[in-house]
């Protein structure tokens, strides 16, 4: 009986640190980058990233043993960024991009009034972010964003936080995923994270965002104007956590990341 028990338990064990999710898509030519986090030179793969200290390797990941953890200090705004631009890294920009990266917010996360999550960019330096307004000519930005979901004060409800040509204010507008609560996570729960970006045709408004969490859409928008000609491109994908606005944390919380893909083909088969 002993014996049985003590099997029991181990097995118990080696199922909890099985990785939830299947393995990433496979590297092949249509993949620009992937990273699981499963070493320590993980931000040497990227072409840049901020506030080292904040983050953390932990032994709990969503497609491997690791994962990244960062961490937003008690009346703090910055978890840290990882960039990855294309051209740095030696690729031609693109114009469609195919993403996905695993998410998971702490157990006492609060969302409270928002802040900006990975998405993104063709910022070059000039517009799109901090009330840079856009003119088409001179960049744009999607990032993904967070807020307190308004039917459900226990869920935190994503959105691409877009700096574009029609936006209706100085501040980028959130275009909410709020498909059948599909875009609403629990906190201390692993999620996939999918995005398509499509960047219009200059002089069209035929500019794409699509988000999905665990396959399933939670958001989309297939009339957007980032651009007023071809210079613009997609610069780069901007793993960003900042919580805020003007406003700051509460209290010392995290968000752990998993397993980011860039690809320039679907990393999801829908219908």
């Amino acid at each position: 009986m002993q014996m049985a028990t003590g099997f029991a338990s181990v097995l118990c064990l080696l199922l909890t640190v099985q990785p939830l999710f299947a393995e990433q898509p496979g590297d092949d030519a249509n993949v620009f980058f992937q990273e699981s986090f499963e070493d320590e030179n993980y931000a040497r793969r990227f072409t840049g990233n901020t506030h080292a200290g904040r983050r953390t390797l932990i032994e709990d990941g969503a497609v491997g043993e690791r994962a990244v953890r960062l961490r937003v200090t008690k009346d703090g705004h910055y978890g840290g960024s990882l960039h990855y631009h294309f051209a740095r890294a030696g690729h031609d920009e693109p114009e469609v991009l195919y993403t996905r990266y695993y998410l998971r917010f702490g157990e006492n996360w609060v969302p409270g009034r928002g802040g900006k999550l990975p998405g993104p960019a063709g910022t070059y330096g000039q517009t799109g972010w901090g009330g840079r307004i856009p003119d088409g000519t001179d960049g744009w930005s999607a990032r993904g964003g967070f807020r307190q979901d308004p039917d459900d004060e226990n869920k935190t409800q994503l959105f691409f936080y877009t700096y574009h040509m029609d936006q209706p204010g100085k501040w980028g507008e959130n275009m909410h995923w709020d498909i059948d609560g599909h875009g609403s996570l629990e906190n201390g729960k692993w999620y996939q994270i999918d995005m398509e970006i499509r960047l219009n045709t200059p002089g069209e408004k035929d500019g794409v965002l699509r988000g999905w969490v665990n396959g399933n859409l939670a958001m989309e928008r297939t009339n957007i104007r980032f651009r007023a000609n071809n210079d613009l491109k997609i610069e780069q994908f901007w793993m960003n956590l900042y919580y805020g606005g003007s406003w700051t944390a509460p209290h010392d919380m995290h968000v752990d990341w998993d397993g980011v893909t860039l690809s320039r083909t679907p990393l999801l088969e829908v219908e």
